[in-house]
């Protein structure tokens, strides 16, 4: 499609676009020190609910695939789902930093703050529809960009300083590494086209070290997006420095964003999940290098996760072992696997987000964001025993536990290795090993919420009007853990759409 036959549908994305705009232009008339969280974090979130309403309204008014803008970006169920996915983590992610005492506080820079969690937003959702690879790195450059001064905005301590530019490092690295791999596949090709790429790898049969040295610098860029085994390092520090609204927001957005582009770019540009494209060697095996990373990024990420003292470097590591069970899903190369990885991303949204944002609530009470400030957590009154409740609700959910959707989630993605056949049972065989260790860390976070009684019965604060907001949202991502654990019908028929895309 041309340019204004495409803008018809990129209506959320232009609405997005245009109110980033105002909101940077009405910036200039309001006096700094009137300058409030509590007026700028609701503009932001009533931005990305209109956006989120459009978006929705397209998954459900355009079926089929699109190319708009001359080929630059996809409009297709699979982009649809998985903005959604973006753009209601997005949300929260505001909701939380108006609860989080780093940004809920008075804060001169509110304004700036929302902006670029709005931009980083828009990049998201570009990334997820991107169809061409000048567009791709435009769009993972927004998104990265926006991260790193989001990652050391509010604070100015040195391990908030020193997460930024930790990130930072990483990021520039993968991102320069990434674009070389992509400038040596153009070169191969002639094109930036993902379509006609997989056109030319197929027909003309380009071949060589060449490609295998492209494809590994792609890889590279993309698995440190979703922080896949070897290039997770960053993950900890970065989560543990940065505000824990932004490490919560890392955890689900970025990472589903990191996804979606991963399955564009190996099912439109290498053939996966149709007629493959083999690139040299000739026996080259996409299903078992994927299930390869994917077993050592879960299990690196259990491990590390066992001796952790932190509770947002133990979400961190958790982190890293759910992209590799999501890897699982990708490595089957069908279109049950595609299903599986979006029903277990979102339910993976759900039982995260609730789990961090229990603790910017203890965090808020105690200034701690160790795991010796959940001792006794349970007997603090009734919220403390609602925090912890909820906490625990998370935790099981992320490990497994029925009946509780995280459980749901990994029969899916158990179910897609299954299928595929015999020569990735022992991938399903490593993914339940895993499981039964990540039972370890979560548990010991459970024993000291309602077994330790080194801190028994100190209360919280006297409730207020204001935070009845996060209490709420906490009992919503609870209940829809639960409700998806033994009733996950409507989220099932979402995730099938997914399966539209090898149509």
């Amino acid at each position: 499609m041309n340019n204004f036959e495409s803008l018809a549908y990129f209506a959320p994305e232009g609405f997005l676009s245009v109110y980033i705009i105002a909101l940077l232009l009405g910036s200039f008339f309001v006096r700094r020190d009137r300058n409030r969280p509590t007026l700028f974090y609701p503009l932001g979130i009533a931005g990305l609910a209109v956006t989120l309403v459009l978006e929705a309204f397209n998954l459900s008014a355009t079926p089929g695939s699109r190319e708009l803008f001359f080929g630059l970006l996809r409009t297709d169920d699979l982009a649809h789902l998985f903005k959604l996915l973006c753009l209601v983590s997005a949300v929260l992610f505001l909701v939380f930093s108006l609860t989080a005492r780093e940004t809920a506080r008075r804060f001169p820079d509110a304004m700036e703050y929302v902006v670029l969690a709005l931009s980083l937003t828009l990049g998201m959702m570009l990334l997820a529809a991107s169809n061409n690879i000048l567009m791709l790195y435009l769009a993972m450059e927004l998104l990265s960009f926006t991260s790193y001064l989001l990652t050391g905005f509010v604070e100015r301590d040195e391990k908030t300083t020193e997460a930024a530019i930790k990130y930072l490092l990483y990021g520039a690295v993968a991102s320069g590494i990434m674009i070389y791999g992509f400038s040596l596949l153009y070169g191969l090709t002639g094109s930036l086209d993902f379509t006609v790429i997989r056109e030319r790898l197929a027909g003309e049969g380009v071949s060589g070290p060449m490609l295998v040295i492209a494809i590994a610098f792609i890889m590279t860029g993309l698995g440190f997006k979703i922080a896949a085994f070897p290039f997770h390092l960053w993950s900890p520090d970065v989560y543990e420095g940065a505000p824990t609204a932004f490490s919560a927001f890392l955890s689900v957005g970025p990472k589903a964003a990191g996804f979606a582009v991963l399955v564009r770019v190996l099912y439109n540009v290498f053939g996966l999940g149709t007629a493959s494209v083999a690139p040299p060697p000739a026996n080259f095996d996409w299903t078992f290098t994927i299930a390869v990373v994917s077993a050592l990024t879960m299990t690196i990420g259990n491990l590390a996760a066992l001796p952790q003292r932190n509770i947002k470097r133990l979400l961190a590591y958790s982190s890293i072992a759910h992209a590799g069970y999501a890897l699982m899903a990708v490595a089957t190369q069908s279109r049950f696997g595609l299903r599986a990885l979006f029903f277990y991303l979102a339910v993976y949204l759900l039982m995260n987000l609730g789990a961090f944002l229990v603790a910017i609530m203890v965090a808020n009470e105690h200034y701690t964001e160790r795991l010796d400030g959940y001792e006794g957590l349970g007997w603090k009154g009734a919220q403390g025993a609602f925090l912890a409740s909820v906490m625990t609700v998370a935790l099981f959910s992320l490990a497994g536990i029925p009946p509780f959707a995280g459980f749901v989630g990994k029969v899916y993605l158990l179910l897609a290795v299954l299928k595929k056949g015999s020569g990735l049972y022992w991938l399903a065989v490593v993914a339940v090993i895993n499981t039964v260790i990540s039972l370890y860390y979560y548990t010991r976070v459970v024993k000291l919420m309602f077994l330790s009684r080194k801190v028994r019965g100190t209360p919280f604060s006297p409730m207020t009007a204001f935070r009845y907001v996060p209490y709420a949202v906490l009992a919503a991502l609870a209940f829809l853990t639960v409700l998806f654990g033994v009733y996950w019908t409507p989220l099932d028929a979402l995730s099938r759409l997914a399966e539209n895309f090898l149509q």
